[in-house]
């Protein structure tokens, strides 16, 4: 028996897995030496995706649609059915009127894979399927790596970390106890497992980081030891920020002390799906932070995507259009068809407009791991294999760039997306061309800190008496929407889906008690959802699993400024 290691995508710290082999039989998971990867650690979804391979669930065979039912067919048969239906497409509809969509947890050669079709096919409208944050969090600039945290003195969070990215839990931690005198500041409107280390947790309105981080700006300024204020800094009342917040300026203060004067500090960016308002913002403010603090200060910015970096150096490069812009066409009925290479739109996007959208299309291909709602409508359903089942490159998120070896022969009939796009290039007659539409890059904008700090403070001043503030929750068993991690036996036992959290004080306010039935209303949604009371939650603030399609229904999806909102969404709770 032999040991093949590979990664996980589930992320962007691209832990080092590994896997007891038998010939190119996977028999089950093993455990990396501590000189690999975060000294070997990998968290439960990492673990545990070795569930993916053989899965019972898989689509394991190519699929055509006949007489309005899915049939099993040979890989030829079903590439010469999707070309012949995108061909109808292309002559009846023009090239724009298909679109091709992608998503961040695979390799750097299933992307340009998608640039490649939809160039052949000569249309312009190719999209990435990125979680809400990862978008507008990410610039062109590396951001520091693990050794950023291990070595600081001070180290500040925005977010839930160790649900996002368990395993950088140990690097945090030790970075509190290393030394006396070290801290551990967490910004989070939830009292989270991180919180619970944090020499001082300041518990935010919900959706206000944007202003927490003006304020600590502006305390690292007036200190002195930072370096020069911009000038937008002098722009906005910092008592009213604070109390927009809920914050105490003393513990700002302290704060910013404390960053300042570490010889070596760390601010990590951690945002869940929704929850915290223009996280593009904040991302700015980070690094901002970072910068005007002095020497040895970095930030660290964490996707969910595993090759969100990848994703979005290439998006850019290549002129992709914000998928937001794509539900959006859906929704309007401009797009005939569709080139799904493993996104889940409905699970990542769910809207009802959506769900019709998907299931009125003249023709869909899919390529996916899993029946997913666009299958129940597809023309053509192709077996992908895992990122484990190929060989591969992603780009972290530190900018490394991880390589890796397939583990074992891909499950029953999948292929790899890139292998699959190609045969459908062969088969539409298409293979080698590069004709296609490139977008240009939209042009830098210059930041306007002052009028987008007000519209963050105008949302959050804006919650109605009787609305709470909807957050989503990240979880360490699931990655994205759960789309795929909803597969995994663990994650779905450890990590259940269709519950709110919600303090006592607010469920005594609607005559709820813990188990039951909430009727949750958005202006996008209705949604029961079973009550969990926690001590976690402020009571003005209502918490969803990210990984739950029917809570994630209760946030508007809707294409706005060039991308979808990241805020909380406001609702209004009522017992059934």
């Amino acid at each position: 028996m032999d040991t093949r290691e590979s990664i996980c995508l589930f992320c962007p710290l691209g832990c080092d897995i590994a896997f007891r082999v038998r010939g190119d039989e996977v028999i089950g998971p093993e455990f990396c030496g501590p000189a690999e990867t975060h000294a070997g650690r990998v968290c439960g979804r990492g673990l545990y995706g070795t569930e993916l391979l053989n899965h019972p669930q898989r689509i394991a065979t190519p699929l055509v649609r006949k007489d309005g039912r899915l049939h099993e067919t040979s890989w030829d048969t079903a590439l010469e059915a999707a070309a012949a239906g995108l061909r109808k497409v292309l002559e009846t509809s023009g090239p724009d009127a298909i679109a091709v969509v992608t998503e961040p947890n695979r390799s750097l050669a299933d992307l340009g894979a998608a640039s490649r079709l939809a160039q052949a096919v000569g249309t312009g409208e190719i999209f990435c399927a990125f979680e809400p944050q990862d978008w507008p969090m990410l610039s062109d600039e590396a951001d520091a790596g693990v050794s950023a945290i291990e070595e600081a003195s001070c180290v500040l969070v925005i977010g839930d970390l160790f649900a996002s990215h368990p395993v950088l839990a140990k690097e945090v931690i030790e970075a509190k106890y290393t030394a006396r005198g070290n801290s551990l500041f967490v910004i989070d409107p939830r009292r989270s497992n991180t919180a619970w280390y944090a020499s001082s947790h300041v518990q935010n309105r919900a959706g206000t980081e944007a202003l927490v981080l003006a304020l600590i700006l502006k305390a690292v300024v007036e200190s002195g030891k930072g370096g020069s204020a911009p000038a937008w800094l002098n722009e906005f009342d910092a008592d009213a920020f604070a109390g927009t917040c809920g914050v105490s300026r003393s513990d700002i203060a302290r704060i910013a002390r404390s960053f300042v004067d570490a010889e070596k500090a760390a601010v990590v960016f951690a945002p869940p799906a929704r929850g915290v308002s223009d996280v593009g913002l904040v991302a700015s403010l980070v690094r901002l932070l970072a910068g005007v603090a002095g020497q040895g200060k970095e930030c660290v910015c964490l996707a969910a995507g595993g090759n969100s970096r990848g994703a979005t150096a290439m998006a850019r490069s290549e002129g992709w259009k914000p998928v937001s812009e794509l539900v959006e066409g859906l929704c309007s009925g401009k797009y005939r068809a569709l080139v799904s290479l493993g996104a889940d739109l409905y699970e990542s996007y769910p809207t009802e407009a959506l769900r019709g959208a998907l299931s009125s299309l003249d023709y869909s291909v899919s390529f996916s791991m899993f029946h997913g709602l666009l299958e129940q409508s597809a023309s053509v359903v192709l077996g992908e294999s895992s990122w484990l089942e190929s060989d591969g490159a992603a780009e972290l998120y530190a900018g490394r760039v991880a390589d890796w070896k397939t583990v074992g022969r891909p499950s029953w009939a999948t292929r790899p997306v890139a292998v699959g796009v190609d045969a459908l290039m062969s088969a539409l007659g298409v293979a080698g061309q590069s004709g296609g539409k490139r977008v240009s890059a939209a042009a830098a904008v210059e930041m306007q800190w002052s009028a987008r700090l007000e519209a963050v403070r105008q949302a959050a001043a804006s919650v109605p008496a009787d609305g709470m503030s909807l957050v989503a929750l990240p979880a360490a068993g699931h990655s994205g929407s759960g789309s795929v991690t909803g597969h995994i036996n663990w994650a779905s036992q450890m990590f259940p889906t269709g519950f709110a959290e919600m303090s006592a004080e607010a469920a005594a306010a609607v005559g709820a008690r813990d188990g039951d039935t909430l009727v949750v209303h958005s202006g996008n949604a209705d949604v029961e959802l079973t009550l969990k009371v926690t001590d976690r939650l402020a009571q003005d603030t209502v918490a969803v699993p990210a990984y739950d399609t029917k809570a994630r229904q209760l946030f508007d999806w809707a294409h706005k400024d060039g991308w979808f909102g990241t805020g909380p969404a406001v609702v209004r709770v009522s017992r059934k």
